[in-house]
């Protein structure tokens, strides 16, 4: 279901992107710019416009277990007209404790597709949050989300003690949720598709 958002829809959006990085890339979009929200079950979608119908961004949410969220986020942004517009795609887990910062490396971070083999990537820290910033990375955790029934995330803070955060996915409205990423990722980066 396609919807046109009015105003009051707009601090919706908002609210979904509170605590990732692309909260100050959002204040940055001109207010005339439109959006388009779906819902695919449990995952919230929305698709943000420019002024000119060309698509900016396009964020995925899934909640998790004790108030976690799962994002996938798509940006293209134009921080300075003279400059060319800077993109970026990535994929984040926000939760309730504060992790801390992580130097620009990032932190050892295991995860799991259905309990299966564990898988270790470097994610960046900030805050809250614990974000996939590589985008061929961040391309290969969807594809694997997309064929998922669960996702399990342990997010270590400054200490490094960890916690296991669950995702519990719903395969046809996930596999949804990543065909439309995808494609729209592609859009707003100017990618061709496979």
């Amino acid at each position: 279901m396609l919807k046109k958002l009015s105003f009051h829809s707009h601090s919706r959006i908002a609210a979904l992107t509170a605590g990732l990085a692309s909260v100050a890339a959002l204040l940055a979009i001109p207010t005339e710019a439109g959006a388009v929200a779906n819902w695919f079950g449990s995952w919230d979608y929305v698709l943000r416009h420019d002024t000119e119908g060309q698509p900016l961004a396009a964020f995925a949410r899934l909640r998790g277990e004790n108030g976690s969220l799962l994002w996938l986020t798509c940006q293209r942004q134009v921080l300075d007209g003279e400059q060319p517009p800077v993109s970026f795609i990535t994929a984040a887990v926000a939760q309730k404790q504060y992790l801390g910062r992580s130097d620009p490396r990032g932190r050892s971070t295991v995860y799991w597709f259905d309990g299966g083999s564990p898988e270790v990537g470097h994610w960046i820290y900030r805050d809250r949050y614990g974000q996939i910033a590589e985008p061929a990375q961040v391309h290969a955790f969807v594809d694997r989300l997309a064929q998922a029934q669960s996702l399990t995330v342990e997010l270590s803070n400054y200490r490094y003690e960890s916690r296991k955060i669950e995702f519990h996915l719903n395969a046809g409205d996930t596999r949804n949720v990543a065909d439309r990423f995808r494609q729209d990722c592609r859009d707003i980066l100017h990618e061709t598709g496979d």
